[in-house]
């Protein structure tokens, strides 16, 4: 993934969340698909994808500030 594609992804669920277009539990299961399909690619053997997922993952939660984890 280049980096405006990620940039581009990051912006997108910012926006929607920003603008309560989404809520928090939809930005954690957003997070949570990518760290399924970066487990999925790691089964693959390619790594490289993975870690592309993860950063992009990472990118989500700082753009947010919603934890992977709901507040309990």
């Amino acid at each position: 993934m280049d980096l405006a594609t990620e940039l581009a992804i990051r912006a997108v669920v910012r926006g929607l969340f920003h603008t309560d277009a989404i809520s928090a539990d939809q930005v954690r299961g957003v997070m949570s698909a990518l760290k399924n399909a970066a487990g999925a690619a790691m089964d693959r053997h390619d790594p490289a994808t993975a870690k592309e997922l993860v950063s992009l993952c990472k990118g989500v939660r700082l753009d947010t500030a919603v934890s992977m984890h709901e507040p309990a």
